[in-house]
């Protein structure tokens, strides 16, 4: 059996070089801004979860007893440019966090999400309005 012999083919001139640099210079910014719009979404979901654990324990708080102007305090320190909204009624206190979150923090600072986290929280025995 013999072996059949390898034909190297020759073409003429390459057409296509430079095409992998020019595809690149195309690719990576798109990738860049993709990445970007990806950690603004997570730092947007990072900052409602925030705020939201910050409203539920300010209200269970509230609803413990706490003076409601410590706890604003105390939410508007850990949260800054927040606006706290303590509304007590017969079945608990009812606490809204309202707070524009900059997308990707000061390196976007004009772009910013509007976000409100609200919680309701019966009153603890002994306490209430």
């Amino acid at each position: 059996m013999t072996r059949p012999e390898l034909q190297i083919v020759k073409r003429g001139p390459r057409s296509d070089r430079g095409y992998v640099i020019a595809e690149s210079a195309f690719a990576i910014p798109i990738i860049a801004v993709v990445a970007l719009i990806a950690m603004s979404m997570v730092f947007v979901a990072l900052s409602a979860l925030g705020l939201q654990n910050a409203v539920h324990t300010a209200a269970r708080d509230i609803a413990r007893g706490v003076p409601p102007d410590a706890v604003r305090m105390s939410v508007e320190t850990a949260h800054p440019r927040t606006t706290v909204t303590v509304a007590p009624s017969p079945q608990g206190v009812t606490v809204t966090v309202r707070r524009e979150v900059t997308l990707l923090g000061p390196l976007l600072s004009g772009l910013a999400v509007p976000m409100q986290r609200q919680a309701l929280v019966p009153w603890e025995t002994g306490v209430g309005p």
